[in-house]
């Protein structure tokens, strides 16, 4: 006698509660130890609602899906609604707003809803967007950069805001160093708007950290309290940079987005030090001699170097006059956004 197969009596129904088993969500799984709890306890439902912080019906609702679909009842069911909101804008106005977005991928929805427009086609701009999100024509990128600086929009200094004293605003900034073999150095920058007085510093990478680090700086070596701070967006002045501005108390503004004019004193300054620092040969491969020699240019800047805006006063000079008396030179800046 020839025997093809044979199976254990009961395999069918062991395999069928595992592939059950698998197919339960975690929520489920919880579910089955409120229900055996409320099995070991007398089936009492308000003793098993109270014990695990749940309400009676929802419990009710539990069992009574366990009783008509078993083990998998436990499972939650979608919540989407059954009735769905359905696209109402009319086929040739979707096609034709696809059609142009692709022959203008960089033009936003204002100006599509233009071209639209003088063809004859009257929609609201909202509904070009929604056509955009729906057919994939939105850099998905780009739309999450928007939406998180909207969402948590950046401070500007106020419109017309005056500097009347020494530390109303410390402009901060950074300059490559550039060294044979393609290595770079950066020097971090802190200029004070009024007396033109510096702290500057080198350091071997861009960090939020190294930022942090002259702020830390400007704090112990300027002889003035600093009431503001402005810089670029970009990452030195991010992270840890502004988390010292809100351990100081300290307001800290940002410029515009391809706005260095808004950061004019200290990319002047930069200028400066190209032309006077760096031209001259003070380039070093070796970091604890470049920080030696930038220390030695900004003690040359503010206690040698006549500034034609102090009216060739250095900047310890003016801030020592400025104390004790009226000078030529301007002493109140506004600033122009």
């Amino acid at each position: 006698m020839t025997i093809y197969g044979s199976m254990i009596p009961g395999t069918a129904s062991i395999a069928r509660s595992a592939f059950l088993t698998d197919s339960l969500t975690e929520r489920a799984r919880y579910k089955i130890k409120i229900y055996d709890w409320w099995r070991a306890h007398g089936k009492n439902t308000s003793l098993a609602a109270r014990h695990f912080g749940i309400g009676r019906m929802t419990l009710y609702r539990w069992l009574h899906r366990f009783q008509r679909q078993g083990i998998t009842g436990f499972n939650e069911y979608s919540r989407r609604p059954k009735n769905t909101r359905k696209p109402s804008t009319p086929w040739n106005m979707v096609k034709r707003t696809v059609e142009l977005r692709n022959q203008y991928p960089a033009w936003s929805k204002h100006k599509i809803r233009v071209l639209l427009k003088r063809e004859g086609i009257v929609v609201s701009v909202s509904t070009v967007g929604r056509i955009f999100k729906r057919k994939g024509l939105i850099n998905p990128k780009a739309s999450k950069k928007r939406r998180k600086a909207a969402l948590h929009p950046r401070a500007r200094f106020p419109h017309g805001m005056r500097i009347s004293q020494a530390g109303d605003m410390i402009q901060i900034d950074t300059k490559y160093i550039m060294l044979p073999g393609g290595r770079k150095y950066y020097q971090f920058t802190a200029i004070d708007v009024l007396s033109k007085q510096r702290v500057l510093r080198v350091y071997p990478s861009q960090s939020s950290r190294n930022g942090a680090l002259i702020l830390q700086e400007c704090l112990a070596c300027f002889p003035f309290p600093i009431r503001a701070v402005q810089t670029d967006n970009g990452a030195p002045f991010l992270k840890e940079f502004e988390k010292l501005c809100k351990q100081k108390d300290l307001p800290h503004y940002f410029i515009y987005p391809r706005t260095p004019k808004q950061n004019t004193y200290v990319e002047i300054s930069h200028g400066a030090d190209e032309r006077e620092f760096y031209q001259q040969g003070n380039t070093y491969s070796l970091l604890p001699v470049m920080q030696r020699k930038i220390m030695e240019w900004e003690n040359t800047w503010n206690t040698v170097r006549p500034h034609a805006s102090l009216n060739y006063l250095t900047p310890q000079e003016y801030l020592a006059k400025l104390q004790t008396s009226v000078l030529p030179t301007r002493n109140v800046i506004v600033l122009q956004t």
